[in-house]
């Protein structure tokens, strides 16, 4: 089963630690985890790498994370911050549900 976290604060730094533990509980939940997002929320470095984070340690612990719906709106900062820099297709595969950068 998969449970679904809606996330409609901005990804960004002062509200990093809410969505951390927003995170941490629906992971208590259940292994499968969907993070709602708002199509025009608003994001920075440190809300990147908030998701990437628990991606990674979802995968090390044997538990999954992804994205309700590509993270289009995403992609300019994305790619300012390095994330699409020789992106591996698993990684563009979870931030906008496709094989490869456009």
């Amino acid at each position: 089963m998969t449970k679904r976290l809606s996330i409609d604060a901005a990804l960004v730094v002062k509200n990093a630690a809410v969505i951390r533990q927003s995170i941490l509980d629906a992971f208590e939940e259940d292994d499968t985890i969907s993070l709602d997002l708002v199509d025009d929320q608003a994001v920075d470095l440190c809300g990147l790498q908030l998701i990437e984070s628990a991606r990674r340690q979802a995968r090390a612990v044997g538990k999954t994370l992804v994205l309700e719906r590509p993270a289009a709106g995403f992609r300019s900062v994305l790619d300012a911050a390095g994330f699409l820099t020789d992106a591996p297709s698993d990684d563009l595969q979870f931030w906008f549900h496709e094989g490869s950068a456009q």
